[in-house]
Parts: structure tokens; C-alpha cells; sequence
């Protein structure tokens, strides 16, 4: 059998075995996750009536909990998906993924819920929430197979589902598509840095070079055509890696990015800004309580308890979403290290296993061929390699977009101060009365 055979059926069969490497990874999780649910069905089930099942669905509700235990298992939802639920046909209206190779997301105008002003009617909806959320119990308890940040996402978006769903919704799917795009890069230009090595492998152990080099031994001078003509690839392949790489990195990839950040920054800025609007009207109502002809004191006081739970709720869902940025960006930067670690590390390792293969099944030989190509071709592959290096290491530069200082902060609200100047009114009212009335006796 020639060579070129040997090389056909070797590609063959790392395409064969790529594909049956692939159809494996995508069903293992879902066929592990039916196995294993199916075997502990009977222990779940007795669970269940002896009433631990209830236990630990108090306050989630059972479809919220097998929902995120099989998202746990099977791999394809993470526990915050799961409490977030599936219903965002309107946020999905409103939101495009734009890109060919790369991916950036927009947010057109209309995907906020969130009324413009606090009405009455939404002031109780917030001390409900209020209610449940400060006299509610801690979970404490999680699924030991989920990552940490997924656990706490899980919980907030389960404490702040009925408010705040759609702006946790946003920030999740921009994680994924930055990490998504990451890994993307990672992926083209490793593809791209292993493809020159192994054409110009094949090309010259192959003798393709030299049967189709236009150039003749004397027109090449002190070397021969086929050893100019294998000069002039290895140099032009490298360029043409090069480019592909800058263009892929600054025609689509670093402005995408940049752009879902971007996004991302300035709904954070307008979700945020809204909720400042209410805690504002919220602090103005609890400030007037007891301004006006209203004597009866139970209306007062309940007046003063909604405000009061108002003040706070607001405060708190400022807080808990700005916690919520925190944990997408950690996510970003550490499953973007990941993915910059370890896809060049595979691709690395596929192509030693690739030339290892053609060396020991093909009769060429690809690792003298390499040290065969010349010191210009060398040098080049590094510094395509270093542009390499250099693309994946800036590729996280886009979360810089995302700053705190631009949005209305949880420290910018003064909780604090407001909660002393509303309660410092109410003492004030008070002393007002006390004295007014002590005078008239």
C-alpha cells in the first residue's frame, strides 16, 4: 500500500474515532443520569413516604428540586437553570445573538418586566416578597456534585425568582456565551497552529512538495527547488496562519466580546437605576407616613411596615444581584482559564498522538521532517505560536467593561443612613406629640 493510502485511512480512521469519541460524550451524561435515577428509585420513593421527600422540598416546591438534581446529574442544566425555570419567551424576544464564528449578545429595548413607578399594588407585592424572604430559612443544605458558584446562583435565583428572574436569566446566558466564545477561540486557533505543523509535515515527508515545486534546482541557488519551494509554504503557510488568527481575534472575537460586556454593563446600569427609582419612592413614602390628616394609628403603622419592608427589599435585591455579577464574572474567569489551559493541551496531545500515529502506521516520519524543515520555518512557527500565546492571554481583557462604578451600587444606597433618617423622623413625630400634648396639659 503507498503512503498516500496509509494517510488516507489514517485520517479515516481519526475521523471515525473522533466521531465515536463525540456521540459517546454527548450521551454518557444522560444515559448515566436515567441509570442512576432508576436505581435509586425505590430509595426515593420510600423516602418520600416516610416524608423526607417533603422535608427537603419545603419552600422550593418537588418539581423545583428534581428539576435541580437532575440538572446536577445529567450535566445539561446547572442548578441555577433549574431555578430559574423555562418560561423567558419574552426575555428571549427581546435578546439576539448576532456573529458568525464568534457570538455577541444584544438587548434590545422592552426586555425589563420591572414597571417604570411603585404603585401601591406593587408596594404589597414587595413586602410579600419582603416577608417571605427575611422570615424565611436559610438553606443550608446543597448538592455536593455542583460547583460552589452554582449553588449560591441556585439560591439566589430561588430567593428573587418572582422579582428579579429575568435579570439573573440575562447575566447567566451572558456567562455562557463569553465562556462559549472563549472556548471557540481556543479551539480555532489551536486547530490553526496544529494544522501548519502537520500540512507542512505531510506535504514534505510526503514528496508533494518536491514533485509539484515550480522552481528549478538552478534558479534556487545554494539549495535545491524543492528545498526553496518547501521554504516558501512552510514561510507562506505561517503568514497565512497569522493573519487568519489576527482577523478571527479583531474582526469578530475581542469586538464581540467586548460588546456582550458591554451589554451586559449597561442593562445592569438601567435594571438597577429602575430599582433606585422605586427604593427612592419607597424612602419618600416611609418619610411622609405621618404627614397629613391620617390619625388612626393601626393605618400608621401599617403604612410604616410597608415602606419599611420596601426600603429593604429594594436594598437587599440590589445587593443580592450585584453578588450574582460577582459569581458570573468569577465563572467567566476561571472556566475561561480552563478552556485556555486545557484545549491547548489537547490539541497539543492529539497532534503528538496524530504524528505518532503516521509515524508508526504510514512509513513517514514526521518528527525528522520537523527538525528537517529549517531554522526560517522554525522561527516562524514559534512566532506564530507566540501570537498564539499572546491572543489567548489578552481574550478575558472584555470584562473590564463590566464596572461597578457605573451602575447604581448597593453601597450607593446609604441603607444605613436611610434607615436612621426614617426611624429618626418617626422618633422626631413622636417627641413632636408627646411635647405638644405634655404642653397642653
Amino acid at each position: 500500500m503507498s503512503n498516500l493510502a496509509w494517510l488516507a485511512a489514517g485520517l479515516a480512521a481519526g475521523l471515525i474515532l473522533a466521531l465515536i469519541i463525540y456521540i459517546v460524550r454527548a450521551s454518557a451524561r444522560p444515559l448515566v443520569s436515567g441509570l442512576l435515577r432508576a436505581a435509586t428509585f425505590p430509595y426515593r420513593f420510600v423516602l418520600r413516604l416516610l416524608g423526607s421527600g417533603r422535608r427537603a422540598a419545603a419552600g422550593a416546591g418537588d418539581e423545583a428540586v428534581e428539576a435541580a438534581a437532575a440538572a446536577a446529574v445529567s450535566g445539561r442544566r446547572t442548578l441555577t437553570e433549574a431555578a430559574l425555570g423555562d418560561d423567558f419567551a419574552h426575555e428571549d424576544s427581546f435578546l439576539q445573538r448576532q456573529g458568525v464564528f464568534f457570538k455577541w449578545l444584544s438587548v434590545r429595548v422592552g426586555y425589563m418586566r420591572m414597571p417604570e413607578e411603585l404603585t401601591d399594588a406593587l408596594a404589597k407585592d414587595y413586602a410579600r416578597l419582603a416577608n417571605g424572604f427575611l422570615g424565611g430559612k436559610v438553606p443550608i443544605e446543597s448538592d455536593a456534585r455542583a460547583l460552589f458558584e452554582d449553588v449560591e446562583g441556585a439560591v439566589i435565583a430561588h430567593q428573587f425568582h418572582e422579582s428579579d428572574r429575568g435579570a439573573i436569566y440575562l447575566l447567566n446566558e451572558s456567562r455562557k456565551l463569553m465562556n462559549a466564545n472563549v472556548l471557540k477561540l481556543a479551539s480555532w486557533f489551536s486547530l490553526i497552529l496544529g494544522a501548519v505543523l502537520l500540512i507542512n509535515i505531510v506535504l514534505n515527508d510526503t514528496g508533494m512538495i518536491a514533485a509539484l515545486s515550480p522552481i528549478a534546482d538552478e534558479a534556487a541557488g545554494p539549495i535545491t527547488g524543492a528545498q526553496l519551494s518547501s521554504l516558501i509554504a512552510g514561510a507562506g503557510s505561517c503568514l497565512l496562519a497569522a493573519l487568519v488568527m489576527w482577523a478571527l481575534y479583531y474582526a469578530e472575537y475581542s469586538p464581540y466580546q467586548r460588546n456582550t460586556a458591554r451589554e451586559t454593563a449597561n442593562f445592569l446600569t438601567r435594571y438597577l437605576a429602575r430599582v433606585n427609582d422605586h427604593y427612592r419612592t419607597a424612602i419618600g413614602k416611609a418619610k411622609s407616613v405621618t404627614v397629613g390628616q391620617e390619625r388612626d394609628s393601626k393605618h400608621l403603622a401599617e403604612e410604616a411596615q410597608l415602606w419599611a419592608l420596601n426600603i429593604n427589599w429594594l436594598a437587599l435585591r440590589v445587593f443580592f444581584i450585584e453578588t450574582y455579577v460577582r459569581n458570573i464574572q468569577f465563572q467567566i474567569r476561571r472556566n475561561s482559564i480552563y478552556y485556555l489551559i486545557f484545549v491547548p493541551a489537547a490539541f497539543l496531545g492529539a497532534l503528538i498522538g496524530v504524528l505518532t500515529i503516521l509515524a508508526s502506521f504510514t512509513g513517514l516520519s514526521p518528527f525528522e521532517t520537523i527538525a528537517a524543515l529549517g531554522w526560517v520555518f522554525l522561527i516562524l512557527f514559534v512566532l506564530v505560536a507566540a501570537l498564539y500565546a499572546f491572543f489567548l492571554s489578552s481574550s478575558m481583557k472584555s470584562l473590564d467593561e463590566i464596572d461597578q462604578g457605573e451602575w447604581i451600587s448597593f453601597h450607593t444606597l446609604r441603607l444605613n443612613a436611610v434607615l436612621g433618617e426614617v426611624v429618626g423622623k418617626y422618633a422626631e413625630d413622636v417627641g413632636y406629640w408627646k411635647n405638644r400634648v405634655g404642653g397642653g396639659l
